[in-house]
């Protein structure tokens, strides 16, 4: 079987480690990546320090069944040590050392595929088009053709809109990553607003501090709401917020919320913990004043209570499962009413950055505000519109694009595929996919894995949910790759 694999991120480290472990036949690997960040993605280039992953080491395995395959790798990096979270008690490193430990795997990857007798490459150019039937030919940009029989879509959720139309206005920064690159050019002491209030932006400020930048910072968000902070890692053992129960609850058709909060009482009243105060900490995200909140949670990183711990772990491992069942109305409620608190839950910023975010908000360097409704380029910087009128120096877009959003380099193909028919998308945003297979159609040679998938949640995949589909499809694809026929019985 020839496979082509659009997209060398972190669903594609997952992917080739995966095909790696099949043991069938061998075929032909062709990945295809239009942009210098192969194998790390837009989120782990090489950047400063200050930019750390958002988990740790346990949770950011690119292996499906070796969660601790990233910590041993950490362990042959002595280095990791200098990035040790004392709220969390173990490392939380840099992301440009979380890309060289994608970059290994990849690597390693490749070689063990090549030693057992598939021809891999890598393709530095990006598919632009391609040719429709069987089997299919990929035509990249620079005018290649690829002909392969299997393409797996995995390309990332693409970069930031510029929702205030200020693209190539000076001082203005729609893409922040790799802040080794935006930072250096803002002066020391220039008041920079930052559009947003989540992981990116607690980035900006942790970098920011970093440099010692001493201007004023804002952070300009519509909600008020700062991610959740980390609680240090206990040993969790659910009972109910498990994946088999999830797939007893979609066998019997579409889910219901009130099921889904079901499993979540019952997790706690086993743990002699109470719902109701548990409720009342989420219900109060958007409420409670979120200096107040960072301060009490950053308290909290040690707390016994596991209720939290146990949900966030829960969106990550049965959240796939139930979201395609949920009845669609519980979807929409989820996604138009409760996305700020589902995402802070999901991505919670770790104590070290919670504690330089409370350190700046302290001292008033840092400050947080809503409403705003408009911002301009004027002849020395820029007017920020709220209850009020105000003006910052420099402008750095934190907003990461919504969820089914195609990344800008793949809008064309997605195009194609959608005018040719070997695609569909669906009303709620994103590609068709069937649950089993990716394939965007039955019977198609199309896959999708991550984020532009219909059926996956209006939350970033995280690297280890990108490795369970990837390891799923890898079992998919080497199930096709099978022969179909049947030996001859010569005595017969």
């Amino acid at each position: 079987m020839r496979i082509g694999i659009i997209g060398a991120g972190v669903a594609a480290v997952g992917l080739l480690d995966a095909l790696a472990d099949t043991g069938r036949e061998p075929g032909t690997i062709t990945v295809f990546e239009g942009s210098a960040a192969l194998w790390r993605g837009r989120a782990y280039q090489h950047d400063v320090p200050a930019v750390r992953v958002n988990a740790p080491p346990a949770l950011m395995s690119v292996r499906a069944e070796d969660r601790a395959h990233f910590e041993r790798w950490l362990l042959r990096r002595p280095d990791a040590a200098e990035f040790l979270d004392h709220g969390l008690g173990q490392p939380i490193v840099p992301r440009a050392m979380y890309g060289e430990y994608l970059e290994q795997t990849a690597r390693t990857a490749i070689t063990r595929l090549r030693r057992d007798g598939w021809r891999v490459s890598v393709v530095n150019d990006r598919v632009t088009d391609f040719a429709a039937g069987a089997p299919v030919v990929l035509r990249t940009e620079g005018g290649a053709a690829h002909t392969v029989d299997r393409v797996v879509l995995g390309v990332g959720g693409g970069r930031p809109r510029d929702r205030y139309g200020l693209t190539g206005a000076p001082g203005y920064f729609v893409e922040p990553y790799p802040l080794a690159r935006t930072l250096p050019e803002v002066g020391a002491e220039a008041h920079v607003a930052v559009i947003g209030s989540g992981l990116t932006a607690v980035d900006i400020a942790a970098g920011l501090a970093e440099q010692g930048h001493r201007g004023p910072i804002t952070l300009l968000s519509r909600t008020g709401v700062l991610p959740f902070v980390q609680q240090r890692p206990l040993p969790l053992a659910p009972r109910h917020l498990i994946p088999a129960a999830a797939l007893s609850l979609v066998a019997n058709g579409p889910v219901t919320f009130d099921e889904v909060i079901a499993l979540m009482r019952a997790e706690l009243a086993d743990l002699g913990e109470d719902f109701s105060d548990f409720a009342a900490e989420l219900l109060a995200t958007g409420t409670e004043d979120p200096v107040l909140r960072l301060r009490r949670q950053l308290d909290a990183v040690d707390s016994p209570l596991l209720g939290r711990r146990l949900l966030t772990m829960a969106i990550r491992t049965i959240g796939p499962i139930l979201w395609p069942a949920l009845r669609e109305e519980d979807r929409t409620m989820l996604r138009e009413r409760n996305s700020r608190t589902i995402s802070s839950l999901s991505s919670p910023m770790v104590p070290h950055n919670a504690r330089i975010l409370l350190r700046l908000l302290d001292s008033g360097q840092l400050t947080l505000r809503g409403g705003v409704t408009e911002i301009t380029r004027h002849s020395a910087g820029f007017t920020v519109t709220d209850d009020t009128e105000w003006s910052a120096d420099v402008v750095i877009n934190a907003v990461n694009p919504p969820a089914y959003t195609t990344p800008q380099d793949t809008e064309s193909l997605v195009a194609r595929l959608l005018d040719t028919g070997a695609a569909a998308l669906v009303p709620t945003g994103g590609l068709h996919a069937e649950a089993a297979t990716r394939r965007l159609r039955p019977g198609g040679d199309w896959h999708v894995l991550g984020n532009v998938a219909a059926d996956s949640m209006f939350i970033a995949t995280n690297p280890p949910g990108l490795a369970t589909e990837a390891a799923r499809l890898a079992a998919q694809l080497a199930k096709e790759a099978e022969p179909t026929w049947a030996p001859i019985d010569l005595d017969s």
